[in-house]
């Protein structure tokens, strides 16, 4: 869970945002808190810099809009700058999930800032395919330089970053929504009690998911691997409970599967990594359902799991 620094909060908008003063503190105060940029040495836009951004905004983002199909949407931003026609591959819905809003996360990658295109949940493969067709077109910043290996790893205070994160108790949930309504919306209930953790309206709360650890299990038995088997340092078993997403299959899984099979198993593999659906079943292959639909293939633990897709945080605003 990430908080709100009370004081000074960082200037991440320019006075010249077209936001009132209360609007801008507010903002400020939310995005330090979703990013935790309070120390990260963040100023405001300098007045050139800010033209640009404000000169992007002007042209609406007529894309802006959730209802619109993927390719409605690159349509509209087609001939825009690359931050623009990444931005119109994201879902749309600024959910807050990856970290950012749709916006600033793809101006992150424009930027080289962030380097993970599989961030966008709601929108899935077509969003993280659509992404990587643009970067291969080129135009992007060069990914940001890694820490010197020599600079120890610091994490955050407990439960105020992702990197280290504290342990609450889940109580309940109950549906807000009445039968046969297209929406859903939960009220869900947590015990913070035990990990010393408080928050205001505009922090998020971001929810850090361990997969069953029978389905780990059951993954480990149709690959034919140990369960201690290392991978990267970390035994197999963990990995695949902590740290990997056994969720829909991601098209590297189905790439590798392409590379140690042959003939029509080969050729099919090749297929759904390209998107397409030879067996009409693609919306129900995640990790399991496509190791047993390609029991053929021998799969070593270790390619296995870079295969697969990093298990992310949910992030969710307070109200």
């Amino acid at each position: 869970m990430t908080i709100q620094t009370p004081s000074p909060i960082v200037q991440v908008l320019p006075e010249t945002a077209p936001f009132s003063e209360a609007q801008r503190s507010w903002l400020n105060g939310f995005f330090a808190g979703l990013l935790s940029l309070d120390n990260a040495g963040v100023t405001a836009l300098s007045p050139t810099e800010n033209a640009a951004v404000m000169a992007e905004a002007d042209d609406g983002a007529p894309w802006h809009d959730p209802s619109l199909a993927i390719t409605e949407r690159m349509q509209l931003a087609e001939g825009k700058p690359l931050p623009r026609r990444l931005f119109a591959a994201m879902a749309q819905q600024d959910c807050g999930q990856c970290g950012y809003v749709c916006e600033t996360y793809s101006a992150a990658i424009a930027s080289g800032a962030e380097a993970r295109l599989n961030l966008c949940a709601p929108g899935g493969k077509d969003t993280l395919r659509q992404l990587k067709t643009l970067m291969d077109e080129g135009g992007a910043a060069a990914p940001a330089a890694p820490a010197s290996p020599s600079a120890p790893a610091t994490l955050g205070p407990l439960g105020r970053c992702r990197e280290n994160p504290a342990l609450a108790t889940f109580l309940s949930r109950r549906k807000l929504n009445g039968e046969g309504s297209q929406k859903e919306t939960w009220h869900v209930e947590f015990d913070l009690s035990g990990c010393g953790l408080d928050y205001v309206v505009g922090d998020a709360f971001g929810v850090v998911a361990r997969n069953d650890p029978r389905l780990a299990d059951a993954v480990i038995a149709l690959l034919g691997a140990r369960p201690d088997a290392d991978v990267g340092g970390v035994p197999l078993r963990e990995a695949l409970i902590a740290q990997r997403a056994l969720g829909p299959s991601p098209d590297a899984l189905f790439q590798l599967i392409s590379y140690v099979t042959g003939g029509e198993t080969r050729a099919k593999a090749r297929r759904l990594a390209a998107g397409e659906d030879p067996d009409g079943d693609l919306d129900r292959l995640d990790v399991l359902g496509t190791l047993h639909k390609f029991t053929q293939a021998r799969l070593s633990p270790e390619a296995f799991v870079e295969a697969l897709d990093p298990l992310q945080p949910r992030l969710y605003s307070i109200s």
